[in-house]
């Protein structure tokens, strides 16, 4: 199975995320819509959804993730490499990995930037990664993929809100999983989702987005097939893209005759969307959550960005995939955290918009950190954070 002609064995070293302390139930959301909760409960997969407070954005969160897996390395100075993955983005100039790459202490030596597709980023970071530490060797990659998803009240995305960030060490020899060296791509240019510089929220057409998720994948799978000669009973499962779960439980039966993937779906309901991180959320609540022992097995990944660009590719999984992962921790956080009222949801806003006021030691008294990081300031447009 794994004979695959490949130059070197590179993939994921390591993977770790981190989402807001604070979540909304999404039964509580449908009691103040006139909704019936099973439309999210049912109609979109969804249960709750995270929602931050003032003092915390991508590069808190991004940072948070990115420390758990530096806890798993020896040296961090083997990281020549930071791509930071957003469709949040704050700043069209300065990016959001280099805040990450000073909190980090990180080697000046290091290059940073950020990526952006839609949702599809922090795959084109993680192939980039790749691609980077096999023609660099003994270097390690640090790709980041963090969003925040928000949009206006009473709209058909307001259910689907959420955020998280994913932080991915790539290397050689990696303990987790093993990149494969085929994938099938279908970019298309389809106006099913954008968001002009000025706006606070993204604009969508929601059926040909839906639409356009699945014709991609046909043409991604079909593509991922021919280059790798296997079929799809080779893959043992398959994680997708979740920008709410009706959608990949929709594609899995489309394409996969069925296939349960309800343990690669436990998180995202969770969570909501969160776009560049959701398919590798979808990762990590696979192997947290999915009771067989998965060394050796094949994992399919299907990523989508709207606009649009889509991958298939696979990862192996690794015998000593155990001795890294985070299963317990992930699973105490999200059952850890506070939820939020109605009126607390609405006081801290439905749009981007409202995040740039920051309280300062007010918002310290009022909101609990996730992590060593808060956002402090926002002045002039410019962003300033601080330890706790």
């Amino acid at each position: 199975m794994l004979n695959c002609n490949r130059k070197k064995n590179v993939g994921i070293d390591a993977i770790a995320f981190s989402t807001s302390r604070y979540f909304l139930s999404l039964k509580t959301l449908a009691e103040h819509r006139n909704v019936d909760y099973r439309k999210y409960y049912e109609g979109i997969g969804q249960e709750k959804m995270a929602v931050f407070p003032p003092n915390e954005d991508i590069v808190t969160i991004a940072i948070d993730a990115a420390q758990k897996v530096l806890a798993k390395i020896e040296n961090k100075n083997e990281i020549d490499l930071l791509i930071f993955a957003t469709e949040s983005s704050f700043d069209l100039s300065k990016s959001a990995g280099i805040y990450v790459h000073h909190f980090l202490g990180l080697k000046p030596s290091c290059r940073v930037f950020d990526i952006k597709q839609a949702c599809y980023s922090a795959t084109a970071a993680l192939q980039m990664a790749k691609n980077f530490v096999e023609n660099n060797s003994g270097s390690k990659a640090l790709v980041i993929g963090s969003d925040i998803v928000k949009y206006s009240p009473n709209t058909s995305g307001e259910p689907t809100q959420g955020g998280a960030a994913v932080a991915i060490l790539v290397s050689e020899n990696p303990r987790l999983a093993y990149i494969e060296p085929f994938s099938g791509v279908y970019t298309a240019d389809v106006a099913d989702f954008w968001r002009p510089a000025a706006a606070n929220e993204a604009m969508f057409d929601g059926r040909l987005s839906a639409h356009n998720y699945l014709r991609s994948l046909e043409y991604a799978l079909d593509g991922y097939l021919e280059q790798s000669s296997l079929n799809l009973e080779d893959i043992d499962y398959t994680c997708f893209h979740a920008p709410f779960n009706k959608m990949a439980i929709k594609a899995a039966r489309q394409f996969f005759s069925e296939r349960d993937i309800k343990d690669a779906l436990v998180y995202n309901a969770l969570i909501g969307n969160s776009c560049s991180a959701s398919l590798y959320i979808s990762l990590i609540s696979l192997i947290d959550n999915c009771k067989t022992d998965l060394a050796k097995k094949r994992i399919g990944m299907y990523s989508y960005g709207s606009g649009s660009v889509a991958e298939y590719y696979s990862l192996v999984i690794s015998d000593q995939y155990k001795s890294v992962v985070l299963s317990e921790e992930n699973r105490q956080n999200l059952a850890n955290r506070i939820e939020v009222s109605f009126d607390e949801y609405e006081k801290l806003g439905t749009t981007t918009e409202s995040f740039n006021y920051i309280g300062g030691e007010n918002a310290i008294a009022c909101y609990k950190n996730i992590g060593s990081v808060f956002l402090a300031e926002v002045k002039d447009g410019y962003r300033r954070y601080e330890e706790v």
